[in-house]
Parts: structure tokens; sequence; C-alpha cells
């Protein structure tokens, strides 16, 4: 019946790589293997393909319907992401979804289905996470309960014996980084139309030039229980979904192709940060919910200037690992976008400049 299957696909669908990135054949062979059985050994069916927005480590993302030919309903198909992650980010992936898949309580990742390697990357079959809602964080209850998971999931990263990133060598990646920010914050406010950046780019240039003491001093762990360990690396809303199952919510971390060792203010700060854009209840909460990844971390949730600092300066590592340059891309009309979309960025560039503010000023203190 998979046999039949696979070329029932194979005949439907036989153009090679979807999108450029996936392995057709592949494809095929998990479907065939994987979903029979999910719709009941019927062998005459189709593949509706979608392309999902994927990470920075992700050249393909593809959400993939498996239906039985001429049926509408539900039951009569299934379905899955497939992930084509480049060489860098391949075996950090995937060491997440299986470092993770024992871990007590609701799990943190979409469960991992299938690793098919290939060259020098591999296609990661996850299970597809539907989301409750589009937008669910104008709910601060649920923000919260983000930073709730951020903390089980530090706790449980740090007890995993080979841990997943820690051979990436991010700190060159970062200065790297930082680097071209600054010369993008440069090129910019040489402009009139941002004139109102200017201020800000001294401030950067000492951030910049402090870069390697200032990851120093935050990886040397702020306050007691925040030493480094695993982090996700990039949490925002884009990369949370609430679903519903069983009458229940559950959050779900998705695209871990940056996760590496840092401080797990990086991953606080990113959430807080990202969120505090679109929110303005989660800004005005910032300390609560601040407060709530410490209360679940079992840490004091005094928020003393160590702890403070720390936390700006993991803001501002997170702004010159790409955020800010891409936001202040967008400001200034890469890729033409239209005057919601600039003017959304421009206001995005200027809070995560004052996030650098804030971190030069604890550092000159």
């Amino acid at each position: 019946m998979a046999d039949a299957m696979a070329r029932t696909l194979a005949d439907e669908d036989a153009d090679g790589d979807v999108d450029g990135g996936l392995d057709r054949g592949a494809l095929v062979t998990f479907t065939a293997r994987h979903t029979t059985g999910a719709l009941g050994g019927l062998g005459s069916v189709g593949l509706d393909i979608r392309p999902l927005r994927g990470g920075l480590q992700a050249a393909t993302v593809a959400h993939v319907r498996v239906r039985r030919a001429g049926a509408a309903r539900p039951a009569d198909s299934t379905e899955f992401v497939v992930k084509h992650v480049r060489s860098d980010g391949a075996t950090r992936e995937a060491a997440v979804y299986e470092a993770l898949a024992g871990l007590d309580g609701p799990p943190l990742t979409p469960r991992l289905l299938h690793v098919q390697r290939r060259g020098g990357g591999c296609d990661l079959y996850l299970e597809y996470v539907r989301p409750w809602r589009r937008w669910p964080w104008g709910d601060t209850t649920l923000a919260g309960r983000t930073l709730e998971e951020l903390a089980r999931l530090h706790a449980a990263l740090a007890t995993v014996g080979h841990a997943p990133g820690a051979d990436w060598d991010y700190e060159v990646e970062l200065r790297e980084s930082a680097a071209t920010t600054l010369e993008a914050l440069e090129t910019v406010t040489a402009k009139g139309e941002w004139a109102s950046f200017r201020p800000a780019v001294p401030e950067m240039r000492r951030v910049v030039a402090a870069l390697p003491a200032v990851r120093r001093r935050l990886l040397e762990a702020p306050s007691p229980g925040l030493e480094p360990g695993p982090i996700h690396g990039d949490v925002h809303p884009g990369n949370v979904v609430v679903a519903r199952r069983g009458g229940c919510l559950r959050l779900v971390l998705l695209d871990w192709g940056r996760v590496r060792r840092g401080s797990p203010l990086e991953d606080v700060s990113s959430w807080l940060q990202s969120l505090g854009l679109w929110e303005p209840e989660a800004a005005r909460r910032h300390d609560t919910l601040l407060r709530r990844y410490l209360y679940a971390r079992a840490l004091p949730d005094r928020l003393d200037r160590d702890l403070r600092d720390g936390y700006w300066f993991a803001g501002a590592c997170n702004a010159l690992a790409g955020t800010l340059r891409y936001h202040l891309a967008v400001a200034d009309g890469w890729r033409s976008p239209g005057p919601r979309a600039r003017a959304d960025a421009a206001r995005a560039a200027r809070a995560y400049l004052r996030v650098v503010h804030r971190a030069d000023a604890c550092w000159r203190r």
C-alpha cells in the first residue's frame, strides 16, 4: 500500500524540489511510510504544499497536508512540516528536538517525526502545530506563561549531557554582526530622513567597541542562578505558538536554528522587547513579566542593579545580532516595503536603539 501511495504522489507531482530546497523523493518516501495508517491505508491521495516563513538557518520550510483525493473532511487528511536546514544549523536544531523529547510536562517543541540527512544539511519532518489564535498576545497572562516555559526550558537544557549549540562560536559571529549593524546605522543617519537617529551613533560605537567585555560580564552571570547554558536564541512572537489540545492551551517554541550557549537573559529580553513593540500592555508590565521568569526559576525576584545591567547587556547583544540592522534596512526602504511597514520598522529601530542606549549607560556607570 505504501508503494502504491508513493507512486501516486510521484505521478501527481514529479517536478523535483519543493521551492528549490526540499528533496521531493525523500518527501514522497516519508509520506508513503508515515501517513498511510493515518489515512486508513488509502492509496489515492494528494499533496498540498504551502511555503512557510522559515528561520535564518532554514533554506526552505513548508506545511504539507496529505489528503485523500476528493475529500474535504479534516479526518481525511494528515499534516506535517518539513524544513530544510543548512549545514551550520542542521545538527544543532536536530539535537534540540532529540534532547527535549523526554522532557517532563507538555512538550516545548513540535514533535520530531523524521530526520533526512543529505549533503551538508538535513530535512527535518516535524509535527504541525496549529495555532489557537493568529495573535494571542494581547493577553498578558499568555505572555507570562511564555516566560515560565522559558524558565522550564533553560532548566531542562542545563541538564542535557551534550548541550545543543555548544560547538557554535557565536561570539565571533556576533562581533561581525555588530560591526555591520554599526555601519548600517552610520549609513542611514547620513541621510536627512533619519537625522533623529544620529545621537545613537556614538552610543552604538561605544557598545560595539566594548562588546567582548560586555559579553564576558554577561556570561559571568549578573545574578546567581542565571549562569550561561543552552538557550533558544531567537524568542519572539513569531516563534511561539499557542495551541489548544484537549481543552488546554499549549505553548510551543519554533525555529531552533539559533540554539547556542548564552545567557538566559538573552531569551528573556528578546521575548519582552519584541513583544513590547506590538503590545503596549506587555510593555507597561515589563518588570512584572520579568519577575515571572525569575519566580519560575526559583530565583529572588528583586530587580537589582546587577540584574538590570545584565538584562540590558543581553538586549543590546540581541539588537546587534541582526534585529536592529533588519529594522533599519526596512525603514530605509529595503525591498520597497509599503508606508506602514516602513513606519513600523522605524518605530522598532528606535526601540532597539533605546536598548543600546541603556546598555551604554550601564557600561559607563
